[in-house]
């Protein structure tokens, strides 16, 4: 796989959420939810402004996902995070989960400055997919806002995958 331009989808892809940043640091940032007949890919597309473009005029930054992995990835949000250990949630002071996840090694991580600082969110990697853009790295890495998951309505959009 390769970076997939959201403005020239092959027809085997379909956007199903698109979502201007609801950030003020993150100006002209779009977030997208891209289908495929396996997978899901959630990018983040703005335009370039200093760096390599990925696409004319704008860089990607791109995970892509098995399908299963949005049921994975809302339940670990909303049932293990954003919940107390006594209400069945992680442990007190546990910041990340990992999981196989239909034979990918997936992690998410709660993290602060995400976007912005002192603005709350996650770090999502997959493992088991190399990244598209740095050639050294084996993984991929995405970053999810609480404002763009609630606010933006992602997380309901990756609930209906």
């Amino acid at each position: 796989m390769h970076l997939l331009n959201p403005f020239k989808l092959d027809e085997k892809y379909q956007l199903i959420y698109n979502q201007a940043s609801l950030n003020d640091n993150e100006d002209k940032r779009q977030y997208n939810i891209i289908l495929g007949k396996k997978i899901f890919v959630l990018q983040k597309v703005f335009p370039t402004l200093f760096g390599k473009e990925h696409i004319p005029g704008f860089q990607i930054f791109q995970i892509e996902l098995p399908l299963i992995a949005s049921t994975w990835l809302t339940d670990t949000i909303e049932h293990k995070f954003w919940v107390s250990a006594a209400q069945g949630g992680l442990p007190t002071g546990t910041y990340s989960y990992k999981e196989e996840v239909n034979g990918e090694k997936l992690a998410l991580y709660r993290e602060m400055n995400v976007g912005a600082k002192n603005q709350k969110g996650f770090r999502l990697t997959n493992f088991s997919r190399p990244s598209r853009i740095y050639d050294d790295d084996n993984f991929q890495d995405f970053f999810l806002t609480d404002i763009m998951l609630l606010d933006g309505g992602l997380l309901n959009a990756l609930k209906k995958i």
